[in-house]
């Protein structure tokens, strides 16, 4: 099994539709740039826009940094586009909003609004709170039920998510997520085969289902497949490019593989910066990805380099398995899952 968690699948972030251009147009990309603007999107349809053209469309709750505000417009620039003022709220102010807003209105979907805030900040226990709310007053409401679901599994809470799978499923939902949740619910439980079952469906549902791909390469890679895993996660970077933690894990198995067939330094390096570079090199795990496939490569300067940044970064419970690894590149040995570290290079030879 992977170390790294398959993503689950919010219903805030699916289903966007683009809606018609009226009124101001945005303006064009600023010259300058100005202090940095979190913001939380308010609105579940919101566009970016250059212009009169939509570049781009993000869904409630997502999390923005803005610079440069020009008139009613912020600039996104990772959108690289202009969205309303008037569709997002500063970031510290957006639980505070969605609260208003189930004062004026208690209703179902007001409470499920402000759980998928809570989702975006990392607040799962309130957001299961919100959207057992939202259910009990409309027990129709299956965003609410899929993301509560979503909410207990990252909580490792996977028998309560099962049950909240199981009923969005039974009630006839025929959407890829989910089954892409239940499945990886499933192979949180440890049935890989029930997983399998589940991604199968997502997949029929949608071929083209990026996260589906990424979560049967993670059950792929639970059973030992692993040349099957990483053909999972290069077809859901082939579908979607931009799909970082697909590209980590490919890399994490080309350079640790326990099997030497498996191993390729080299194309772990590339998949491992390019995850690193979708995620601005801020994320330990895929820093921790690219140290290792550094040190495949026989990259043991990089490789020290990397793991260094990592331990900048990194949380106190995993501090002592990178100091470990890091101890690994400076003796000038690989690391690899599931089995012994190589034996260290002879001096006459190249590094491996």
């Amino acid at each position: 099994m992977s170390r790294f968690i398959a993503p689950l699948i919010g219903f805030a972030l699916l289903n966007l539709t683009v809606l018609p251009v009226s009124g101001q147009d945005a303006a064009a990309p600023p010259g300058v740039s100005t202090p940095e603007h979190p913001v939380m999107v308010i609105k579940a349809e919101t566009e970016l826009k250059q212009q009169s053209e939509v570049v781009g469309k993000v869904g409630l709750a997502q999390i923005l940094v803005g610079r440069e505000v020009n008139g009613s417009w912020l600039w996104i620039p990772s959108g690289n586009g202009w969205i309303r003022q008037s569709d997002v709220v500063p970031l510290d102010k957006a639980i505070e909003h969605f609260t208003s807003q189930i004062e004026q209105n208690p209703s179902s979907q007001s409470y499920y609004e402000r759980g998928a805030a809570n989702v975006s900040l990392g607040q799962d226990q309130q957001a299961i709170a919100d959207f057992s709310k939202a259910i009990e007053l409309d027990p129709e409401n299956l965003p609410a039920l899929n993301d509560r679901g979503t909410s207990y599994r990252r909580l490792g809470q996977s028998p309560q998510a099962k049950a909240d799978f199981d009923r969005m499923i039974a009630k006839g939902v025929k959407h890829p997520a989910a089954y892409t949740n239940r499945g990886l619910t499933w192979l949180d439980l440890g049935n890989t085969e029930q997983a399998m079952v589940d991604l199968h469906a997502a997949l029929e549902l949608d071929p083209k289902f990026a996260p589906a791909w990424e979560a049967s390469g993670a059950a792929r890679e639970a059973m030992g497949h692993l040349p099957k895993a990483i053909e999972d996660y290069r077809k859901a970077v082939e579908i979607d490019p931009n799909f970082a933690m697909a590209w980590n894990n490919a890399a994490w198995l080309l350079a640790t593989a326990p099997d030497a067939s498996v191993r390729n330094g080299a194309q772990a390096v590339e998949y491992a910066t390019k995850a690193c570079e979708l995620t601005s090199f801020q994320k330990a795990d895929f820093l921790d990805t690219l140290a290792a496939a550094h040190a495949e490569a026989g990259q043991f300067t990089q490789a020290v380099a990397r793991a260094r940044e990592t331990l900048q970064l990194v949380d106190e419970k995993h501090k002592a398995t990178i100091e470990e690894r890091l101890k690994l590149y400076e003796a000038g040995r690989p690391f690899h899952e599931l089995g012994e570290p190589a034996p260290a290079p002879a001096k006459s030879s190249q590094n491996p």
